[in-house]
């Protein structure tokens, strides 16, 4: 099938239209004519693989990565670094404005990322050794795993890491039927990092330590391995290490902070620090008493509570938040990290006539709306939110709004070069 592609939406898809049906295709950009195989059909719409570009724009260029196009990880590598920016602000635009009503305006400049390639320091890889060992990423759209043996978004040592991995499995093909994915996580401060190996609870004990131990002597750098299967709470180091001897090490804004081996950590940790200074001078020195939900590990907590009166984090994961309260307490920050649902926590707080100045939350992809309208009981008089999916920000502002929160204004930050992904911090006032 033959198509011109319109314009990109976003999820990464170019948007073309056929007898009265949308085409979602990958891989392309607006103005090209291509060729396509149409996977799915729905109702309103198609999804197509790409075949040829049979019109190439002039924009177009050589992906970096051999693997583009059949690995799901990256979406935009055949796009210039210096055009993902306003494409990606344009999305979001459209998106807030097509769900939420809210005006392009209020959408100030794309902060760029200081790296566009080598800035991933988390990689989650999935495993499997059918025909033979693949060590990977899924095929867009399946469960197909893409075997993967360079990743140029990931930092240099991560890389290292996974070369390292597949060599000492390959030496341990026992463990195999029981390996399911590989979690690596470095820090460029310490240049050193640790692997979470997802497992089944049956496994090789003795093989799966002799791989430990060689993959610690082999690689320097590698701080510990670890386990996760059903029967753990949290990750196990195979060579009997304490927590806080497998954590990594960061720098954040002025602090120094020790992440633990499973906790989510954000993937790009320069953008990161970008984000940190804005919201600094952003929200200025006087904070008053603060409430973050979602407060994970205290990525945002921790460098901003001193200007506040007080703070307290509500997070649901329990390693996260015994990882907070340690870095508060090693930092000396009066900050204090709360184990709970953020709606249990909301209640708690109603029920008890309590408030907030600021209401800080950076939520998972499904977005807030319930917690946001518990959450006004508490009669924030500012809120920062920090979003990752322009579809549920659209639909969570609206309400905010409609509640009578002013909109000062919605900055994107690029965490993910070479992904759709669209990262955001709106900042909200009551009049």
């Amino acid at each position: 099938m033959k198509l011109t592609v319109e314009k990109l939406i976003f999820g990464g898809w170019g948007v073309s239209r056929t007898t009265g049906k949308v085409v979602l295709v990958a891989g392309v950009l607006p103005g090209e004519v291509v060729e396509v195989e149409v996977q799915r059909e729905h109702r309103d719409y198609m999804v197509a693989t790409l075949k040829e570009v049979l019109s190439p724009s002039p924009k177009r260029i050589d992906p970096r990565c051999p693997h583009f196009g059949d690995c799901g990880g990256c979406d935009y590598q055949h796009i210039p670094y210096n055009l993902q920016l306003p494409l990606k602000e344009e999305i979001l635009k459209e998106e807030l404005k097509r769900i939420g009503q809210i005006p392009p305006e209020m959408v100030k400049p794309m902060i760029p990322s200081p790296q566009d390639y080598g800035w991933r320091i988390r990689l989650d890889l999935a495993i499997e050794a059918k025909e033979k060992l693949k060590i990977g990423f899924y095929r867009r759209g399946t469960r197909e795993i893409v075997d993967v043996e360079r990743c140029p978004v990931a930092h240099p040592l991560a890389e290292r890491i996974m070369e390292r991995f597949r060599l000492a499995l390959q030496r341990h093909l026992i463990l195999v039927a029981a390996v399911r994915r590989l979690e690596i996580t470095i820090s460029p401060d310490e240049n050193r990092g640790h692997m979470v190996i997802y497992c089944l609870v049956h496994h090789d004990k003795k093989h799966m330590r002799q791989m430990a131990e060689e993959l610690v002597l082999e690689c320097d750098e590698l701080k510990d391995v670890l386990i996760k299967h059903r029967a753990l709470v949290f990750p196990h180091s195979v060579l009997g290490k304490g927590r806080t001897q497998s954590a990594l090490e960061f720098s954040l804004n002025g602090i120094r902070i020790l992440s633990y081996p499973g906790v989510f950590l954000q993937a790009n940790p320069q953008q990161n620090r970008r984000l940190i200074a804005y919201l600094k001078k952003k929200l200025g020195d006087d904070l008053g008493e603060v409430l973050e939900l979602f407060s994970g590990i205290g990525n945002l907590s921790l460098p901003l509570a001193p200007q506040a009166s007080s703070w307290t984090g509500v997070e649901r994961n329990r390693l996260s938040v015994k990882n907070a309260n340690y870095n508060a307490q090693k930092n000396g920050i009066k900050a204090r990290f709360v184990c709970e649902e953020a709606l249990r926590l909301l209640e708690s707080w109603q029920k008890e006539g309590r408030h907030c100045d600021l209401l800080l939350l950076d939520p998972p992809r499904q977005g807030a709306l319930e917690e946001l309208k518990m959450a006004l009981s508490l009669n924030p008089s500012r809120i920062a939110y920090v979003s990752c999916n322009p579809s549920t920000l659209a639909r969570d502002l609206r309400f905010l709004i409609d509640q009578g929160y002013e909109l000062e204004e919605i900055t994107p930050f690029d965490f993910f070069p070479q992904t759709y992904h669209i990262e955001s911090v709106s900042l909200l006032r009551k009049p």
